[in-house]
């Protein structure tokens, strides 16, 4: 009783961790430079809502790329603080075929081992880790009870923590034995005995992301995709262009991904130095080529991008950018 007590204390000093949407994120301590603390904002984001399968995907780009537009609010001193729009998020990720776990975060019963001695206090890096994937951490007493029931040695085996973490109220614990540099790990549930998932890392955050990893896999939702984008009723029209510029229209983009990538694509061109959306319809965009060499050369290098000439100004998408 007392210990549920106390594990009721905990997930109370826990409530703004698990109460905080899991679209914001808090670095504390940050990076100087605001631009340093965007990307890296972004990439705990990335990794919280979609696990490792979100490392290598073009949203990472796209995120830092147009930043104000997927960031709702932003603070600094302290550390830095972001809240990310989730209405801008959520079909990226969809886009992108990327699953995404939304939901509220299980509170963590962690009881580490180093040897024979336990680890009795929460560390700084089991802290940061459960800040960037918004986990509540709990910590055990590893009172004199615990100390002569727990086989430290067997501390992996199944069932080994069961009754120590039932007395707790845990719904979850992990069960982590140091060997020299590395952190062998085992989730167990209340509800059954072998191991939810398991594996070896080499610090705190390591070990999170692997069990972000697998609740992303078991909790997250990969939504319906969007219907296909058709022709538009009135085709868009490139208008006219200043000095510096070049505007042309794109026809074929069956996806928003297609527009992103397109847009990505252009702007790593020789001679442009910016690409702006002007206005889009149906499988329609209009986009405004910053330029910072000649225009031939730039409209040359247009079929590099997935383009095919329909016109003048105006292309079809030949190949989906990847």
């Amino acid at each position: 009783m007392l210990k549920q007590l106390l594990l009721s204390l905990m997930l109370l000093g826990f409530a703004g961790v698990s109460a905080a949407s899991v679209f914001e994120v808090t670095l504390d301590p940050a990076p100087y430079s605001r631009k340093l603390a965007r990307e890296q904002a972004v990439d705990v984001l990335l990794a919280r809502l979609a696990g490792s399968a979100a490392e290598a995907s073009w949203v990472r780009d796209e995120i830092r790329e147009n930043g104000a537009r997927y960031r709702e609010d932003e603070q600094t001193g302290g550390g830095y603080r972001v809240r990310f729009e989730r209405g801008e998020l959520l079909p990226l990720l969809e886009s992108a075929g990327l699953k995404a776990w939304t939901g509220p975060r299980p509170s963590l019963l962690v009881w580490q081992v180093n040897g024979q001695r336990a680890l009795d206090t929460m560390t700084t890096g089991w802290r940061r880790a459960g800040s960037d994937f918004a986990v509540p951490i709990l910590w055990p007493l590893w009172d004199l009870q615990e100390h002569l029931q727990v086989n430290k040695d067997a501390l992996l085996q199944n069932g080994a923590l069961t009754e120590a973490s039932r007395r707790y109220g845990a719904e979850l614990w992990l069960a982590v034995q140091q060997r020299g540099g590395q952190l062998d790990w085992r989730l167990f549930s209340r509800d059954g005995e072998p191991p939810l998932a398991q594996g070896q890392a080499g610090d705190p955050a390591g070990v999170l992301a692997a069990v972000n990893d697998y609740w992303v896999t078991h909790q997250g939702v990969q939504r319906a995709p969007a219907p296909v984008n058709q022709a538009p009723a009135e085709a868009l029209q490139a208008g006219a262009h200043a000095p510096g510029e070049y505007i042309l229209v794109v026809t074929g983009l069956r996806h928003f991904a297609d527009t992103v990538r397109l847009q990505q694509r252009l702007a790593a061109l020789d001679g442009v130095s910016g690409v702006q959306l002007l206005d889009s319809a149906g499988d329609e965009v209009r986009l405004k080529l910053m330029l910072s060499g000649p225009a031939g050369a730039v409209q040359g290098l247009l079929a590099g991008a997935g383009l095919s000439a329909l016109g003048e100004h105006r292309y079809r998408l030949a190949e989906a950018p990847r």
